[in-house]
């Protein structure tokens, strides 16, 4: 054997013995006692596929937690927490048994992973909360065969055990000293600070294809700096535990600190599949090949509109109005849905009835999308290109290269009361909701079942009412007993006496009128009640170029606060509310951003900045920050509004194409700096089908 090929041989065999094997990318990884990615105690360098969605509990005495954990790209993870301190049943004087403790975590990779270099991961635990369990950690993560090792760095919690003095405070001295009970604010001069650091580690091994795997590790907090002085005896400084992770389901056991056996759940779901197959729609018009009939008219040559209109209602399409001409030999048809997510699922079907039912004298066919009262956008198609590629079963994305978009024009759909009827008449629904209030210093969680009922009339193209009212069935958010003790006015922090006295009442009783004012700017104005709690008049102005991604707008609004009880009565406090807003979608990341800046409810004055990771199955992950001139001290605990947002569409799960989607907005405390009013129908939101780009092959403009 020659030298280079024992060479090649040699680098094979360590190739085959340190490269990453095939489960290396797993969507399931154990999650530790504070929700995050990790073992027992400590976190790992690892991650879950992007879209992953975890809601699980942990006890680890003296701890439990309740964590949601999201992660919007396979490289974040970003954990929101609610840990109880339970000491009883630990011998010893401890104290604020029972405090109940929010705090949001979050882990960023620096490195992935290689044939010969580690995984590298940052992160930040107890961001924005009281510091009672705020950590910093650089974690790395290598896998050998079956074994996956992680070893870290840890200051505060993570690194109480502190073997080495922290050589940042030669960088500047605020680095030696670490706060506590930061009530909320965000330091930043305190990451990564703290006299000493301490060292953690770990090893994982799990069987090629198994759901079970067995760890163990060496924390680096040795429990001599808890919160309260609430210090633990380490009879052994380490843990061993067993995991099994499902694709919906892990658990995890282990025994800690040599004398506490530890336990933890979760549950997962993977907002980024497009869910099952959706056998129950209505299957799509059948299409001739090239060259057969189809084609169908009225004994006069017209459009046989009873025909086409039929065949859109089996598939959940009403048919606003279709015109033909002659020369060019082209039809327009529009149409508005209610049961497909995405445009392109409208304008696919629409076309396919269109190419079978018009003249055969029509060559091209246009189909315009209208939601909201507006054109939303309008797809042109050559018929013969629809009867090829049906016969050719081509996907989705060779059929959309066929199309070319334009933008929509602003005038108002022609009249036709035999075909718009429908759009016209009164819609109701009955449906049940779920709300929830997370953070309740009392209570950890609490949540109410109703039963909603909602009734909606389009007068003209531009004018149409909505109410909807509740009726309380089952829960305990009418428990809350804590009152507001808030300096500012009480816009939202009263929301327990809407709770118990609200229960069952009128939510919203509103008219919108919108209208387009040019092909990309839109006004809106609208009256009545809007939300559970403000009722009152607002304008809005939207500029949003077509298939842009970027918009501009502002809003005004005199509202006014709501007796308690939810019905027709008023209060005393008016007020005159108005942001201006940039949206901005970043294509790369698929992230979109809102940043408003303006006055809210309790007369304050200042920014809100909202981003959220956008999936093609329409789920969100997003977070919310609200600064404003109100301090810390008069905003009380939590020191600044924040939150995080999660969207999951309804038929992620169902075997029928819906538009619902469950809206959950996470908000830990509800005080009153920095609080928006619902002013009616969101511009933005009701031009949401204007946005095209991921049909666009051609962009043409008229």
């Amino acid at each position: 054997m020659t030298r280079s090929a024992r060479w090649s041989l040699l680098g094979a065999i360590l190739a085959a013995g340190v490269s990453v094997p095939a489960w290396a990318v797993e969507p399931a990884a154990p999650s530790n006692s504070v929700g995050n990615i990790g073992l027992m105690q400590t976190p790992t360098a690892r991650f879950t596929g992007a879209g992953t969605l975890r809601i699980g509990f942990s006890s680890a005495r003296p701890l439990d937690a309740f964590f949601i954990s999201a992660h919007p790209y396979d490289w974040l993870e970003a954990t929101y927490r609610y840990t109880t301190f339970n000491y009883g049943g630990i011998d010893g004087p401890f104290s604020m048994d029972g405090l109940l403790d929010k705090s949001f975590d979050v882990k960023l990779r620096l490195l992935r992973e290689s044939d010969w270099l580690p995984s590298l991961a940052v992160g930040l635990n107890d961001l924005g909360g009281t510091g009672l369990l705020s950590s910093e950690f650089l974690v790395a993560g290598k896998r050998w065969g079956h074994l996956d090792f992680s070893l870290g760095l840890g200051w505060g919690r993570l690194g109480a055990r502190g073997e080495f003095r922290n050589f940042l405070d030669s960088v500047d001295s605020t680095f030696s000293t670490r706060e506590r009970d930061l009530g909320g604010q965000i330091e930043l001069k305190q990451f990564f600070s703290g006299r000493r650091f301490g060292t953690f580690g770990g090893v994982r091994w799990r069987p090629g294809g198994s759901r079970w795997s067995l760890m163990i590790e060496r924390e680096g907090n040795d429990y001599s700096a808890e919160p309260f002085g609430n210090n633990l005896d380490v009879e052994w400084p380490v843990n061993l535990g067993v995991a099994y992770q499902g694709r919906n389901f892990g658990v995890r056991g282990s025994w800690e600190r040599g004398e506490q056996w530890s336990l933890g759940l979760y549950f997962a779901a993977d907002v980024s599949e497009p869910g099952p197959a959706k056998v129950l729609d209505p299957p799509p018009t059948p299409v001739s090949p090239p060259g057969e009939g189809g084609a169908r008219s009225t004994a006069s040559g017209g459009v046989d509109e009873a025909a086409l209109r039929a065949a859109l209602r089996r598939q959940d399409i009403t048919l606003l109005r279709v015109e033909t001409l002659e020369r060019p030999p082209r039809a327009t048809v529009w149409v508005t849905q209610g049961s497909y997510r995405e445009p392109v699922e409208t304008t696919l079907r629409v076309a396919r009835a269109a190419s079978m039912l018009l003249p055969a004298s029509v060559e091209t066919i246009a189909v315009v999308d209208v939601a909201a009262d507006l054109e939303q956008s309008v797809a042109t198609v050559r018929r013969e290109d629809i009867r090829v590629q049906a016969s050719l079963q081509a996907p989705d994305v060779q059929v959309l290269s066929a199309y070319r978009y334009l933008k929509p024009s602003t005038k108002v759909v022609p009249e036709d009361p035999q075909l718009q009827a429908p759009w016209y008449a009164p819609d109701w629904f009955v449906a049940p909701r779920y709300r929830q209030s997370l953070g309740d210093p009392d209570e950890a969680y609490r949540a109410q079942l109703l039963l909603q009922f909602g009734l909606f009339k389009q007068w003209t193209a531009h004018l149409r009412t909505s109410a909807v009212a509740e009726l309380g069935v089952v829960g305990n958010l009418d428990d809350i007993e804590r009152e507001s003790d808030s300096t500012l006015p009480r816009v939202r922090s009263d929301i327990a006496a809407y709770y118990r006295e609200g229960e069952h009442g009128l939510r919203r009783l509103e008219a919108n009128y919108i209208r387009p004012l040019s092909a990309t700017l839109f006004a809106r104005l609208s009256a009545g009640i809007f939300e559970e709690m403000y009722g009152g008049v607002a304008a809005e102005l939207l500029y949003r170029p077509f298939a842009s991604n970027w918009a501009l707008g502002a809003n005004i609004n005199r509202v006014r606060q709501r007796e308690f009880d939810q019905r027709f009565e008023f209060r005393d406090y008016e007020v005159t509310t108005g942001h201006a807003t940039l949206y901005h979608h970043f294509a790369p990341l698929q992230m979109e951003t809102r940043l408003s800046a303006g006055c809210y409810l309790a007369m304050d004055c200042g920014a809100t900045l909202q981003v959220e990771r956008v999936f093609r199955t329409g789920a969100r992950f997003g977070v919310f920050a609200t600064k404003t001139n109100v301090s810390s001290r008069e905003f009380g605990e939590g020191s600044f509004d924040k939150g995080f947002i999660i969207t999951i569409p309804f038929d992620l799960f169902l075997p029928r194409s819906s538009t619902a989607v469950a809206d959950l907005s996470f908000r830990p405390l509800a005080r009153d700096g920095g609080q928006m009013v619902r002013d009616g129908a969101s511009l933005y939101a009701e031009t949401r089908r204007r946005d095209v780009r991921a049909a666009l092959r051609v962009l043409d403009t008229p």
